[in-house]
């Protein structure tokens, strides 16, 4: 399938293709992402997605074989040296995961963590980089964000550990976000408010992102483009509109008839009268 090309692209994906000695898990894939703009990458566990993030972002392990392009203001990501794609991660790219408890430190406060991803980028003393997170954690709404630089992440809910870890990412205003499933492990009420934060920090940094997700619903909130995988292969390309409105992919049609939808009518069993009927 040919890409869906945006013009002057701040990420750019010509024909990657990802091997392990195993198998293929990402065969072709092709999409541009454009400033301010968000590509929803969307499929079910093991399409490809996540390993198309880990591409991007050089973290792919030793065995695997990738061929193709990523390019990233013009500039070639793949086949970097490692040292080149760390200065790249966390200042020009971050990426924010699914699991926040597992990502963050536990042992180092929330404060110090987003400091160091600060100043391992820009440098400063210590006392501006704590100034610099502070800033980030009010930008995601975090209360008393000076006052909380100090906690811990056991100290935090999902959804504020969430927070924090869009701050970090948010810390260096990289140009380009991967957003990694978000939102999975939130409820519902606390989902929203995250897709509203980042849409919201995204029109006011003008960042690119990439947004990988199983969930079209959540796709048809936050994304511009979509790019449909299966079997690591990409079936469906288009606008947000073209996709949920006019799906030509029999795999896409399929994904959009399983969600859920507030009109849908459900058959309730009967109730199982006791006492007589009581």
């Amino acid at each position: 399938m040919s890409a869906l090309s945006i013009e002057t692209p701040v990420l750019s994906v010509r024909d990657l293709r990802i091997e392990f000695p195993l198998g293929v898990v990402v065969d072709g894939s092709s999409f541009d992402i454009a400033r301010g703009q968000t590509m929803g990458l969307v499929g079910e566990s093991g399409s490809g997605k996540s390993m198309t993030s880990l591409a991007i972002m050089g973290l792919l392990p030793k065995e695997a074989t990738t061929t193709g392009s990523v390019r990233f203001h013009g500039g070639e990501l793949l086949h970097r040296s490692d040292a080149s794609m760390r200065r790249t991660r966390g200042d020009q790219i971050a990426m924010i995961f699914q699991d926040p408890l597992s990502s963050l430190n536990p042992y180092y406060t929330v404060g110090f963590q987003i400091a160091e991803a600060y100043r391992a980028h820009k440098g400063g003393t210590k006392a501006a980089a704590m100034t610099k997170a502070a800033e980030a954690m009010d930008r995601v709404r975090i209360p008393d964000a000076v006052g909380r630089l100090g906690h811990y992440p056991h100290q935090f809910s999902g959804g504020m550990r969430q927070r924090v870890m869009i701050a970090m990412a948010l810390v260096c205003e990289p140009d380009l976000i991967i957003a990694d499933e978000p939102t999975t492990a939130l409820d519902v009420t606390v989902q929203a408010q995250i897709l509203d934060l980042l849409t919201e920090v995204q029109e006011m940094t003008q960042a690119a992102m990439l947004f990988i997700t199983h969930d079209l619903a959540v796709v048809s909130q936050i994304s511009d483009h979509v790019t449909v995988m299966r079997y690591g292969r990409t079936v469906e390309q288009g606008t947000a509109e073209q996709i949920f409105s006019n799906p030509r992919n029999d795999y896409t049609r399929a994904l959009l008839a399983a969600t859920p939808r507030l009109d849908d009518v459900v058959d309730l069993p009967e109730p199982i009268l006791t006492n007589g009927g009581e």
